[in-house]
């Protein structure tokens, strides 16, 4: 997948709260335990809030799971506090499955602790999903997949992406289009995989986008339709999705040669 998109919008740097009494902010150098004091524990709700909001926004968009971090940390790095001030607040409320499941999410790409621990992460993943979050239940999805932090469990994969698409999400309907398009834990079927990923391409999911246009550009699951390729493959593109500038190229010169030729002949 594409790295960050500035299609997603971050929130401005919110109104400063007083700054902690230290200026380190090195995981190994300072406990933020040390930092946090009871007012500013409530105070880190509205900015762990914002992160979420970010999360969800970038998984529901089909970023991939670097992508998703990178948004993490630049929706961070407009706040006062530091990464590992965010990891600790996350660790001591543990209440509902959004904050369980960013938590998760940080340990698994290494956000505000020392080293990333996939294996933590999907665990957390997997405890937010069976509290029926569709967030939780497409990242698990996800690692059942392609086997992050546990092993590669195609049947379950599916499960999983049909109980998310079935809570709401959009990347997990994205992940059944992708199933269906693969055979991952169900037979191929690209007629069912071309409708999901055009159901999740119209709620501005730029994988899906991508792969929409591929559907289009070599008649997968649907007839040929090289305007409809050259549209999807165009808004893919817009959405930051950069694997679909090379095949929009080639759809564009293969249709100039073929004009230029016709034009030729005449």
């Amino acid at each position: 997948m594409a790295s960050i998109s500035p299609m997603l919008s971050i929130s401005p740097k919110s109104p400063k709260l007083r700054r902690p009494r230290s200026n380190a902010s090195s995981v190994r150098s300072v406990s933020p335990q040390l930092l946090i004091n009871r007012d500013e524990n409530d105070a880190l709700r509205g900015y762990v809030d914002e992160v979420v909001l970010t999360f969800v926004s970038a998984r529901e968009k089909g970023y991939n799971f670097s992508s998703v971090a990178d948004c993490i940390r630049q929706t961070i790095s407009t706040q006062i506090y530091e990464p590992n001030q965010l990891f600790f607040w996350l660790q001591n409320n543990q209440n509902t499955p959004q904050y369980i499941t960013l938590l998760g999410f940080f340990h698994f790409q290494g956000i505000g602790t020392s080293h990333a621990d996939k294996r933590k992460g999907f665990h957390l993943f997997l405890t937010a999903a069976k509290m029926e979050y569709y967030v939780a239940q497409d990242l698990v999805a996800d690692c059942y997949c392609f086997g992050h932090g546990t092993p590669k469990m195609p049947e379950l994969s599916f499960e999983w992406y049909q109980k998310a698409n079935h809570n709401g999400s959009t990347d997990g309907e994205f992940g059944l289009g992708y199933c269906y398009d693969m055979g991952i834990g169900v037979k191929r079927n690209l007629t069912k995989a071309f409708q999901h990923y055009k159901n999740a391409s119209k709620k501005e999911n730029r994988s899906a986008m991508f792969l929409l246009a591929q559907c289009y550009d070599l008649g997968l699951g649907a007839e040929k339709d090289r305007e409809q390729a050259i549209n999807w493959y165009k808004k893919a593109i817009e959405y930051g999705n950069t694997d679909a500038r090379e095949p929009l190229e080639e759809l564009l010169r293969n249709g100039n040669s073929e004009s230029n030729g016709s034009n030729e002949s005449e």
